[in-house]
């Protein structure tokens, strides 16, 4: 089946989906979204992803018009028109089509635009090489990391710099020096047999699968903490590992071109992971497919 995509509840291929071109997502990132994995027809942490898109919409003084469940319910028919599988899912909302092309939110419309891309689930990249580039994180007082806006030409220019130097992926530093995070993801560092990861309050997305992994790995006799880290910190870490939605746990091979691990791709995290995925079977069959379904059918 083709990727589909749902626009304001009437789903189309990807290809033929449209949107006004004074759509402020279009015209200047004025948007928000989610991305959200299935494990067959049922998106997990689906809770936590809609807490996260309300968070991301009072930020950006977006008014959503439409409650959970009926945007669980036109999710649950694109999936069920896809028939994919394992999918990837992208909620996106924008402040929808304005009247003139001016950035004043005097001239949006009342309505927003609802997005959702339904996709077939990629496999994780197993190489993953960091480069920490120069360009530095966008400053929480600037445009709070937290907020998951379609402004991402950040990430856009970080990620382009670390292929340039043969990389696979971006970390990105804050303006006092700190590591943040990746393109796309949270990292976890093993530094003393400690799992560090770096506080909300460095600047960085609060990724569910991080927030999950917190509580997660210390039941399987593995300390954590949320610090700040510095380049250095990463260079003599045991093991690095980059977390997301889309990838549970993603080992880090080298970084700044160097082996980490060896260039294994981080043992002991790869170990981790099979645990986590069964974490994830349980809280799928205990929690999240009974409020999905009571979600879309009730």
């Amino acid at each position: 089946m083709a990727n589909l995509c749902n626009v304001d509840g009437v789903v189309t291929p990807e290809a033929d989906a449209r949107i006004p071109v004074l759509d402020r997502g279009f015209l200047f990132g004025d948007s928000i979204y989610e991305v959200v994995r299935t494990h067959g027809q049922v998106p997990f942490g689906w809770p936590e992803h809609w807490q996260r898109l309300q968070a991301s919409a009072a930020a950006l003084r977006l008014r959503l018009d439409l409650g959970e469940r009926e945007v669980a319910r036109r999710v649950a028919a694109t999936l069920a028109a896809a028939d994919h599988g394992d999918s990837y899912v992208r909620i996106i909302v924008t402040r929808g089509t304005g009247q003139s092309p001016s950035i004043d939110l005097a001239q949006a419309g009342s309505t927003p635009r609802w997005v959702v891309f339904v996709r077939r689930l990629a496999t994780p990249p197993t190489d993953v090489r960091l480069c920490i580039v120069d360009r530095l994180r966008v400053d929480r007082r600037a445009l709070d990391p937290a907020t998951k806006s379609g402004n991402y030409l950040n990430n856009v220019l970080a990620l382009a710099e670390a292929k340039d130097r043969g990389g696979t992926d971006c970390l990105m530093c804050n303006g006092e020096g700190n590591i943040t995070e990746a393109s796309t993801a949270n990292v976890f560092a093993r530094l003393d047999g400690v799992w560090c990861t770096p506080p909300l309050t460095a600047g960085i997305l609060a990724g569910v699968t991080r927030a999950l992994l917190l509580e997660f790995l210390p039941t399987v006799g593995e300390r954590t903490a949320e610090r700040d880290l510095r380049p250095q910190d990463l260079r003599r870490a045991d093991e690095i590992f980059l977390s997301s939605t889309l990838r549970d746990i993603g080992p880090v091979t080298h970084l700044d071109g160097q082996p980490v691990a060896g260039g294994k791709g981080a043992p002991r995290a790869l170990q981790l992971l099979q645990r986590f995925r069964e974490r994830i079977a349980q809280r799928l069959r205990e929690h999240d497919e009974p409020r999905w379904r009571g979600l879309v059918s009730g």
